[in-house]
């Protein structure tokens, strides 16, 4: 299964961490990675044993992360990879969207995987099975 969380509305990263912890605790391993430099859930980790957590480090690019969550997803069989900003990465030309929708169009049909970021280019739209968008409202 593929999902998008998108829009300009604030609640994403937070949608991924529910996520992430509904699949911990059916047991199923989780790989959260974070394309911000602080995805904000830390305190999450000591809790959740079924959730590994890659985040970017300032000596690494996205594009090393990128490489190494798809390495470590495939290798190490992880059941859901949330791929939290990785939208975002591509509008700011961080990421090639070829190489995304490439890793994305290919995914194990065994594996969940959750993108985010403020706006989905349409190359995207018809992999994904479930969309959510986010909208700011108006008070």
């Amino acid at each position: 299964m593929l999902a998008f969380y998108y829009g300009e509305a604030k609640g994403k990263t937070g949608l991924c961490v529910g996520a992430a912890v509904r699949a911990a605790l059916r047991e199923k391993n989780v790989l959260l990675v974070s394309f911000e430099a602080d995805g904000g859930y830390e305190k999450l980790f000591d809790y959740a044993p079924h959730i590994a957590r890659l985040s970017l480090p300032e000596s690494a690019g996205v594009r090393e992360l990128f490489d190494h969550a798809v390495r470590m997803a495939m290798t190490f069989r992880y059941t859901v990879l949330i791929l939290d900003g990785v939208f975002d990465a591509v509008e700011n030309d961080k990421l090639s969207a070829a190489e995304v929708h490439e890793f994305l169009s290919n995914a194990p049909d065994s594996m969940e995987v959750i993108c985010t970021g403020r706006t989905v280019q349409e190359r995207f739209l018809p992999l994904a099975d479930e969309m959510v968008e986010l909208i700011k409202r108006q008070a």
